[in-house]
């Protein structure tokens, strides 16, 4: 693949892992303000609570450094207006071109392995730019909503295409590994201790060669490029519909003045 594009519109609805939602309440936008980000940061806290892999955290929200770093893009997926999920994705950069990209989360445990695929990778021709998917959560109201797992992994697909990056990376818990190798994924590496959370993780990659295979499982409702108009509006901080058959349906864009205003 190019890069350019990560899904066409007919070839990839059918034979998915996944029912795909019809309905156009579902909506997301890069955790930009202060109150976007306490958003992220309580779905997180409440939805790895509910599960015991945090204790409690001042204040109801979870954070980390990596928050704060230019590598990183937070969303948050909202299903009828009421912040539903998030998810985090973090760049690494070898050749140095994108700022503060030398360290992700997963290389405090996998450190020499995300170098390994980086190498393999560029020996190959590509560029052997990693993206990192973490901080996956759903709030507990929505614990049980599969569809928003499907919204999350096409934001993941616009912002793959921001960074242009070509190699995703996940540290995943043991049994979520059967989702994830259904979607693409390899298994890299056994699991480890996983820092500051109670439960070890394992590392898996999909790799360029299993970007196409991976698409027909996924089945996104249409194409996924850079020129769709989801993708300049996602990357500017609006609002956009994650499930809609016509691009041109989705809501439009708010200002930056706007956006401002609305910060907390």
């Amino acid at each position: 693949m190019d890069g350019s594009t990560f899904s066409s519109p007919i070839t990839y609805r059918r034979d998915t892992i996944l029912n795909i939602p019809s309905e156009g309440d579902t909506s997301a936008r890069l955790a930009v303000t202060i109150k976007e980000l306490k958003e992220a940061y309580k779905i997180r806290h409440d939805g790895y609570l509910s599960y015991g892999y945090i204790a409690p955290q001042e204040g109801g929200l979870f954070s980390d450094t990596y928050d704060q770093a230019r590598n990183e893009r937070t969303v948050v997926i909202y299903r009828a207006d009421i912040p539903a999920a998030t998810i985090r994705i973090c760049l690494h950069d070898h050749s140095g071109t994108w700022p503060d990209a030398s360290r992700i989360p997963a290389m405090e445990i996998f450190r020499e392995e995300i170098l390994a695929l980086e190498a393999a990778a560029i020996q190959e021709g590509n560029p052997g730019r990693v993206i990192e998917i973490t901080r996956f959560a759903r709030d507990p109201a929505f614990a049980n909503d599969r569809s928003l797992i499907i919204a999350a992994f096409r934001i993941v697909a616009y912002l793959r295409l921001y960074f242009e990056a070509d190699i995703m990376i996940n540290a995943v818990r043991p049994h979520h590994m059967p989702m994830y190798r259904r979607l693409g994924f390899k298994k890299i590496a056994e699991p480890r201790q996983y820092p500051n959370l109670t439960y070890c993780a394992c590392l898996m990659a999909m790799l360029p060669n299993n970007y196409d295979a991976a698409l027909q499982k996924i089945g996104f409702p249409y194409g996924i490029s850079i020129s769709d108009p989801i993708y300049s509006r996602l990357v500017a901080g609006d609002l956009v519909t994650v499930f809609a058959s016509d691009p041109d349906m989705h809501m439009p864009p708010i200002s930056h003045t706007q956006r401002a205003q609305m910060a907390y």
